[in-house]
């Protein structure tokens, strides 16, 4: 009994150790950390939705529910789901208990036992972390119903589950692996089966899923799953689930039957796979010489395979001579891009549930996912992890007589080609299968894709030199590899993608004969595309070649056009930010809140998310609160700010007498509606908030944040203009519906007086004396129109 103790007291170790080296792993730098928390900012509204939308059904719920069909389709699900889960659980379980990961556990005291409970251990956590998000929306629908017990007993009933299937799944997976390695396959093909199984498991799963949906559709789910009593005896287990719940399910001798037959099979599962785990691991005893090998391929880069022949076209251009190295090393060892796998999870089992549903609309999916893929393949095959790649070759690159951009361009070439060829061929496909579309669309389309997928090959670029990864991982089962990031794998695979679907839509609204649009928006909207492309394509390709460049010092010497490209990113983010979190905060308020309630708590969070995207800034870019001008204002700059805010009634006044004399239209701001009895009192409200709120939070990101930043690459006044002109644009969306004249105007009369604050901010170093010039303008604007309207 003693060594059972102390076997769990070691894996516990084993396993909190394992989760904090997963966690490292994954957030080991600052820019990862802010990646991860802008990706959470991002999904917030949608999960506030759930949560919100899992209150109110809670709600609904109090009182008790009778639904017996409900409990009876769990009892017969439960084991069916139990063995996907032990599916799912075992391949997962493998990749993290195999050879490779365990090998310095193995040089340990450790025992057997210790090792797998600790790695059990740290897959349960990741798995709870992971539907975390799922047990938030629980918890809100059990406040709503008034249950607290609910949440605590689906809690404690799904831990035995789940490690009994994580066990199941770990003896299931040993038995299969220790099955491949009987039949004698070399190294690259064991590890070619391994990926073919774990996505063959995925499309299988998918194909029953769409199996199962499409009888549920047709109303006949009952016939697939059984609604009367438990196949089994372990069906009775899933009454512990709605323990607590509205629908207080009656426990009896059954259900004390099921947990005892889920509780005793753990400890059998775990002497089964502490059988089982030393075979695994001592099946393939590793070959010094294929290890010599895999870390020769490992530390060998591209850059030292290039060849050096001269009076050859290679020999002439760097470039070529690096995407001639590029290529052969994939050719060399394409087990290193074995990650690529997981670019087909989403795209095969949508083909699979076409050939099930729609067998003739397959040739159109193809087409759609060979665009698709060749747009993600474009950045992730060779420009997701550009420094990781070049391995121990990457500070020789310090010394190399070659540039920086050599090895940018190269990776950037190769990229396009790929993805040109493939969104091309899939664009040409989905037109030949589909014959209403005719080639005033299916060019534009090729063109646009094309465009797109060069634009992800430099995103991933830029992507992948911002959060570079160095280590070599398991992918799969034992395929060891520099794979990239995931969050930047996620976000160039969301980004990619939507810049896929906004060009096909331009391609659509452009030479589709029944277009809305007239040939003046024909022209933005291209024009608008372009732009878009390559303001993301250049500002990525100049951070990769910088990061190339500067590899091994801690700043990055950025050039002048990419803190352009800087400033403007950080506008348009800081704008999706605060929409964002605006967005999310729109369910907690609810949507029946008197506007005076409504409006400025809105107005509060949205600059709330503007405030988020400066301190990140400062917080990836090692800055530090330090970077904020906070000095208190000396009496001196107390007459400044009078002069200041008086300077820039001039400029208003000025701005107003040429408008009256012209006859141009006035502009009004897109929060305020002058036909709106509330509006008043809003403005009344809104005085101190643009006071203490507005004009702090906009002059620390656009002046203290941004102007600071280009004064690092320009001179003081051209950053001022720049940082006026970024400060401009961002109210574009706030007066956009007053005509392009009138927006026009007063985006100029924004700029003049931005330029006017910058001079300020610059000459004083203050960030609250120009705050408080800011808030005070606006204030006593919001104020004088009170007073017009009442």
């Amino acid at each position: 009994m003693s060594s059972l103790w102390n076997d769990l007291r070691v894996g516990l170790r084993i396993g909190r150790a394992s989760v904090r080296d997963r966690f490292r792993r994954q957030t080991d730098s600052r820019r990862e950390k802010a990646a991860f928390v802008l990706l959470g900012l991002f999904i917030l509204p949608g999960f506030v939705l759930f949560v919100r939308q899992a209150y109110s059904l809670g709600v609904l719920s109090r009182g008790g529910i009778e639904a017996p069909a409900v409990l009876a389709v769990a009892r017969n699900a439960l084991l069916p789901m139990m063995g996907v889960l032990t599916v799912v659980a075992g391949l997962e379980a493998v990749q993290q208990l195999g050879d490779d990961s365990v090998r310095s556990l193995l040089l340990t005291s450790a025992s057997t036992r210790a090792i797998v409970v600790g790695k059990i251990v740290s897959l349960l956590v990741t798995w709870f972390v992971l539907l975390g998000l799922g047990f938030s929306v629980l918890v809100a629908y059990a406040a709503g119903a008034r249950t607290p017990l609910f949440p605590v007993a689906v809690l404690v009933a799904l831990v035995p589950v789940f490690v009994l299937v994580l066990l199941a799944g770990l003896a299931l997976g040993y038995l299969l692996w220790l099955g491949v390695d009987l039949l004698g396959l070399s190294e690259g093909s064991r590890q070619l089966v391994t990926a073919v199984l774990y996505l063959g498991v995925v499309i299988a799963m998918f194909a029953g899923g769409s199996l199962v949906g499409g009888a549920s559709a047709r109303g006949g789910i009952t016939g697939l799953i059984p609604t009367g009593e438990p196949l089994t005896p372990i069906g009775w287990y899933a009454d512990l689930f709605f323990v607590g719940s509205p629908m207080t399910p009656t426990l009896g001798a059954r259900t004390l039957l099921a947990a005892a037959l889920i509780l005793g099979a753990v400890p059998l599962a775990l002497g089964l796979v502490v059988r089982l785990a030393p075979l695994y691991w001592y099946a393939s005893p590793a070959d010094e010489g294929s290890e010599q090998e895999t870390a020769t391929a490992f530390e060998k880069a591209p850059s030292e395979l290039i060849g050096r022949t001269p009076g050859t076209l290679t020999g002439r251009y760097p470039t070529l001579r690096v995407l001639l190295a590029i290529v052969r090393n994939a050719r060399r060892q394409p087990n290193q891009y074995v990650y690529l796998f997981y670019y087909l999870f989403p795209i095969l089992p949508i083909l699979v549930q076409q050939l099930i549903s729609t067998p003739e609309a397959v040739p159109l999916s193809v087409g759609a996912s060979f665009v698709l893929l060749g747009v993600w393949l474009a950045g992730g095959v060779f420009c997701l992890n550009p420094l990781g790649t070049e391995g121990s070759m990457l500070s020789q690159l310090v010394l190399a007589e070659r540039r920086a951009e050599s090895f940018v361009h190269a990776r950037l070439l190769a990229g396009s080609l790929l993805g040109v060829t493939l969104t091309t061929a899939g664009v040409v496909l989905f037109a030949a299968a589909n014959g209403s579309i005719g080639v005033r669309v299916a060019v534009p389309a090729v063109i646009f894709a094309a465009g797109a997928a060069v634009t992800s090959a430099a995103l991933a670029l830029g992507l992948g030199s911002v959060l570079p990864k160095f280590e070599a991982v398991e992918v799969f089962q034992s395929i060891e590899t520099v794979a990239p990031s995931i969050i930047a794998a996620i976000v160039h695979a969301v980004l990619s993608a939507l810049l896929l679907v906004a060009g096909i839509a331009t391609a659509l609204g452009v030479g589709s004969p029944e277009t809305p649009l007239s040939a003046l928006q024909q022209v933005g909207a291209v024009g608008g595309y372009v732009v878009t492309l390559g303001f993301l394509g250049d500002a990525s390709r100049r951070y990769a070649v910088a990061r190339f460049r500067d590899h091994g010092y801690d700043v990055v010497r950025t050039d002048r056009p990419f803190a352009v490209y800087a400033a403007v990113g950080l506008m348009v983010l800081s704008f999706l930010i605060g929409q964002a979190v605006s967005i999310a905060a729109v369910p907690v308020l609810g949507l029946d809140q008197a506007p005076l309630v409504v409006y400025p708590t809105l107005f509060v969070v949205q600059y709330a998310g503007f405030a988020l995207v400066a301190v990140g800034f400062l917080y990836a870019t090692h800055r530090g609160l330090a970077y904020v001008d906070l000095s208190l204002p000396s009496p001196r700059q107390v007459g400044i700010i009078v002069g200041g805010v008086v300077a820039s009634f001039v400029i208003w006044a000025v701005a107003s007498l040429i408008v009256a004399n012209l006859g141009l239209p006035a502009t009004d701001h897109a929060l305020f509606d002058p036909s709106d009895d509330a509006t008043p009192t809003l403005l009344l409200v809104l005085v101190p908030l643009v006071l203490f709120v507005n004009g702090p939070v906009e002059e620390l990101l656009y002046r203290n944040v941004i102007q600071k930043y280009l004064t690092e690459r320009f001179s003081v006044p051209v950053a001022i203009v720049i940082a006026s002109a970024v400060f401009a644009l961002a109210h574009v969306p706030a007066y956009y519906s007053a005509g392009l004249t009138a927006l026009s105007f007063t985006l100029t009369l924004l700029f003049v007086i931005s330029c006017l604050w910058g001079w300020i901010y610059d000459y004083t170093g203050s960030l609250l004396v120009v705050s408080a010039i800011h808030g005070l303008y606006n204030a006593v604007l919001i104020a004088g129109l009170y007073v017009q309207l009442t």
